[in-house]
């Protein structure tokens, strides 16, 4: 991936001391993915349309890092998704958390926004960041297989995610506002991190707060991870959890996966349990296909508020790269719901399919800088 990269050097003037040379780096980054779709089925017809963001959420963003001295260093990010459809922010407005819904905002970094310290052993962030949900990304099947392999569902009321995804087990990038996070450096492969998004109301500490932890092992080919996520209501009446574990392997051209996720809402007892695999195979340096596969099984099919009615879904993708920065790559997916549900492919949302099956085609191109 490419990557602009600006570097400042701090000098030592006359008389200065070298105690106080230091060193930072700031990097211009960033991901234009946009294509043209074809639905077989969107609201009773079919529909063609232009879509941004199919593969991957478009981004553009600012990471940097500052030598502190004595093995520290000041990290921070700065991120933000937009539609390259229209040039509009993306995760622009704050949404709903639980039952109490949050003042409109706009955002200018929607994605991530944080700040913090590095040292050898681990990393403190403070800010808008990604919870250990997130870590399961690239074990997902949407890895494999573009967004459409992100789970569709109505628990974007109940995510608490304040203008992130509405996938329904988070994996699909929601945030945790007012954040702080520690990140343990890897010990062997190993690394450990928790997160705390403060609920910010007076006399109720943990009120609307978030609480998270991760785990991962990442060792030559074999990649094994498991996170945990609990958003409390603002009321305290009930909580929003999710967890998930998963791994993911290469041998030789082929790359395997399996994941498995559930997620609960405490107040009705509901939930929806998740099994996905994916792989991919790298025919040549330049030319992949890639197919994956989900099933989400609610429980209380008919009232369940997180998700109504099973799902299965497969996808399958050809990519080929013209370098190392830009692709062009071709998307089928399938879905089915059962017991009378209406089908709806994430992307596609909020509409749904009239019928219990849904199918769509897409011919997309991503730049990397």
């Amino acid at each position: 991936m490419k990557r602009l990269m600006v570097t400042v050097v701090a000098g030592m003037g006359c008389g200065i001391a070298p105690s106080v040379f230091a060193q930072s780096s700031v990097t211009l980054y960033g991901i234009v993915d946009v294509g043209v779709s074809y639905a077989s089925n969107v609201g009773g017809h079919a529909q063609a349309q232009e879509q941004s963001g199919i593969f991957n959420g478009n981004r553009f963003g600012f990471k940097g890092q500052e030598d502190l001295g004595g093995g520290l260093s000041a990290v921070f990010q700065l991120e933000d998704g937009f539609s390259a459809n229209n040039g509009t922010f993306g995760q622009g407005t704050t949404g709903s958390t639980g039952s109490t819904a949050a003042a409109a905002v706009t955002r200018l970094f929607g994605r991530q926004a944080w700040v913090g310290i590095k040292s050898a052993w681990a990393t403190v962030t403070l800010g808008r960041q990604y919870d250990f949900m997130y870590d399961l990304a690239p074990i997902a099947a949407s890895n494999y297989a573009t967004s459409y392999m992100h789970r569709p569902g109505t628990a974007n009321a109940l995510l608490g995610n304040d203008g992130s995804t509405t996938d329904l087990d988070r994996i699909g990038g929601a945030r945790v506002d007012n954040s702080v996070k520690v990140s343990s450096a890897p010990l062997g492969g190993f690394s450990l991190g928790g997160i705390y998004g403060f609920g910010g109301q007076a006399g109720a500490f943990s009120n609307g707060g978030t609480q998270g932890a991760g785990a991962k092992y990442a060792q030559g080919n074999l990649q094994v991870a498991a996170a945990w996520t609990n958003l409390k209501e603002a009321d305290a009446s009930s909580s929003y959890r999710v967890y998930g574990g998963g791994a993911r392997y290469q041998l030789g051209p082929v790359r395997l996966s399996g994941l498995y996720t559930n997620a609960e809402w405490t107040a009705t007892g509901d939930r929806v349990d998740t099994v996905e695999f994916g792989a991919q195979y790298l025919i040549t340096p330049a030319f992949s296909l890639a197919a994956s596969y989900y099933y989400s099984k609610p429980n209380n099919e008919a009232k369940n508020v997180i998700l109504k009615g099973t799902r299965n879904q497969v996808g399958v993708v050809a990519d080929y790269a013209f370098s190392k920065a830009t692709d062009v790559y071709l998307a089928c997916d399938y879905q089915r719901a059962k017991h009378g549900y209406a089908a709806q492919i994430y992307s596609l949302s909020p509409t749904d399919a009239t019928t219990n099956h849904q199918s769509v085609i897409a011919l997309g191109v991503q730049h990397f800088f």
